[in-house]
């Protein structure tokens, strides 16, 4: 495949996925490693969907080191551990 097809197939990919956001109902946010912001990246997602208008659960499923609560300053009454 010659690099403009190249260019054109991620063109189709990339308009593909824009298309799909209005639609999603479940986003997550996942890595393997440690320390690459996926916290600030839920927590910034959830808040501008909240501003947009969107009913929004945030789920900080990591049990040694859950961090939303600490930026959203908000006080936990459960946890899953």
């Amino acid at each position: 495949m010659g690099a403009a097809a190249g260019d054109a197939a991620l063109a189709d990919q990339a308009q593909g996925l824009r298309r799909l956001v209005p639609r999603a109902r479940v986003v997550a946010v996942t890595s393997g490693k440690g320390g690459v912001g996926k916290t600030n990246i839920a927590v910034n997602l959830a808040v501008a969907a909240a501003e947009m208008g969107r009913r929004v659960l945030l789920l900080d499923v990591d049990l040694g080191l859950a961090n939303v609560g600490l930026l959203l300053d908000l006080a936990h009454r459960h946890t899953l551990a």
